[in-house]
């Protein structure tokens, strides 16, 4: 009989109280991972996301800061204050500022472009929207919460129901800016990092990191316990391997193309994979 889990995405409300296991990744994150990008959104979810890399370009100094240098500080201080979600104000509200736990806030389901001239950001387009990364893992989010793949929230609220990291954090605003070098050496500290009981807790763990795992030497069977049904399977120019649980804990695992080029029929896939996975063993949202 399956296990039932009843991990509910609500419990990150006013007067949190956040997973034992993320407490302890806090707690141990300090001495042993000083530094490290832990990762944004909903600790008490049961959805992982894992990209390849932040895709922020080295210009942007403060945007590097404040979303990934920072980012260990700003949990350190959510978690011993309890903050919530219901707490996190919106970009346009007095007060605001960037939280981890909901980052940018009120941000709409719009791909956001710009280009710099003489050294001044330009909107082209998607103004108070977000990178087309996070809206394709909206999309994804949308389609388990509403079940059609026409519906879409007006703001990216994905944050809400799931928790997202990356395998590396030597970043740039395209892959192939960042030096072979320092990407290994990011992700050979961040294996141990991911091995780390909190980010094993997940249900369902979206790898959406391509072949880095062919190309860096990771063992995702290895690393998330889990085995590979030794079939890809191909979705138009995309593709996605399925793994599932190596122990006793129900464990699907979507190792697929980085998300933010693929089609809509490989992100209707991954849903649908995700909502079968979820009714078959009693996951709530």
């Amino acid at each position: 009989m399956s296990k039932i889990i009843t991990i509910f995405a609500s419990e990150c409300t006013n007067n949190m109280k956040y997973p034992k296991e993320f407490e302890s990744l806090i707690n141990e994150a300090k001495n042993n991972y000083a530094g490290e990008f832990i990762g944004v959104g909903n600790p008490a979810s049961n959805i992982l996301i894992i990209g390849k890399e932040p895709a922020i370009p080295e210009e942007k100094k403060e945007q590097r800061l404040q979303e990934i240098i920072n980012n260990y500080e700003q949990w350190e201080v959510n978690l011993r204050n309890g903050v919530g979600i219901d707490k996190v104000l919106s970009m346009d509200e007095i007060g605001y500022e960037y939280s981890p736990l909901y980052p940018y806030k009120g941000q709409k389901f719009l791909v956001y472009k710009e280009k710099i001239v003489d050294g001044k950001i330009i909107p082209i387009r998607g103004e108070g929207g977000t990178s087309k990364t996070w809206y394709q893992y909206q999309k994804i989010w949308d389609i388990i919460r509403y079940g059609k793949v026409n519906i879409h929230s007006k703001i990216i609220n994905y944050h809400e129901h799931c928790f997202s990291t990356e395998l590396s954090t030597a970043n740039e605003k395209y892959s192939f800016l960042v030096a072979h070098e320092d990407r290994l050496n990011s992700i050979t500290k961040r294996k141990g990092l991911l091995c780390h009981p909190f980010y094993q807790r997940f249900p369902i763990v979206i790898l959406a990191v391509g072949h880095y795992p062919r190309e860096h030497g990771i063992d995702i069977q290895a690393l998330f316990h889990t085995r590979w049904n030794q079939r890809t399977c191909v979705v138009g120019k995309n593709w996605y391997n399925i793994h599932y649980s190596a122990t006793n804990t129900p464990k699907l695992l979507i190792h697929t193309n980085q998300l933010s080029m693929v089609s809509n029929e490989l992100i209707k896939e991954i849903a649908d994979r995700c909502i079968d996975f979820k009714e078959k063993n009693g996951i709530i949202f």
